[in-house]
């Protein structure tokens, strides 16, 4: 059986299209998606980068840099945010579905497929925040979809508000997700499904936590 891989309706139409994917014996569209959604996570770095959103730290001291020095920095700055999103793009996709490749028993390749969904959610997630930030001055961390500004009101701990900041409401749909899917492809009991699932996303948010305080720190480096 022949399966042509389709996102929305993996989103939309999960069971239906489960029970194809899970019965394919080869799939059809993946390297149109993969470049598809290399492109959309490129842009969308991209688009913030140079819309100068997380350059705070370097804009606060423009007036004591020259114009090559100023441009010089943002040009950094843009190359870094293309390397965190090609370093997303294969982390998400590769190193994600072999995590629960390790513990289920469904094959790599159709956890990469379920994999680009969730990459395919967590951008639509931060292209809210581009207007979030834009118009109402508004980081991710302490996005309305996020439980930053809930932690904000409780800590001043730069740490948690960034962890808290990444659990948001994509998140937790993606893990609701995740359990749906591996519970229908594989025959790994639920219970230990959502531990999995739970302690990878608890890595992941602990992770982004971390590096953004790395990220800001760097950006301190460069004032």
């Amino acid at each position: 059986m022949t399966y042509s891989i389709n996102l929305i309706k993996l989103l939309t139409s999960r069971e239906d299209h489960l029970f194809k994917l899970n019965e394919a014996e080869r799939l059809k569209n993946v390297w149109n998606l993969l470049f598809f959604l290399f492109i959309f996570t490129m842009l969308t770095y991209v688009w913030t980068a140079w819309l100068g959103l997380g350059t705070d730290t370097i804009s606060a001291n423009m007036t004591d840099l020259n114009r090559v020095e100023y441009e010089t920095r943002k040009a950094w700055f843009l190359i870094g945010r293309v390397g965190f999103a090609l370093l997303l793009f294969l982390f998400i996709l590769f190193i994600s579905s072999f995590f629960f490749w390790l513990f289920n028993n469904v094959s790599y390749k159709k956890l990469f497929i379920l994999q680009m969904n969730v990459l395919l959610v967590m951008l639509i997630e931060r292209t809210t925040w581009i207007p979030l930030m834009i118009y109402a001055g508004i980081d991710w961390y302490v996005s309305p979809f996020s439980f930053g500004v809930i932690a904000s009101y409780f800590t001043t701990i730069d740490w948690v508000i960034y962890f808290f900041g990444a659990v948001s409401i994509f998140q937790l749909f993606i893990i609701w997700y995740q359990v749906k899917c591996l519970s229908w492809l594989s025959n790994t009991k639920i219970g230990w499904i959502w531990v999995g699932v739970v302690f990878w996303h608890l890595l992941l948010w602990a992770g982004t936590s971390a590096l953004t305080k790395f990220d800001l720190y760097l950006l301190y480096l460069l004032r």
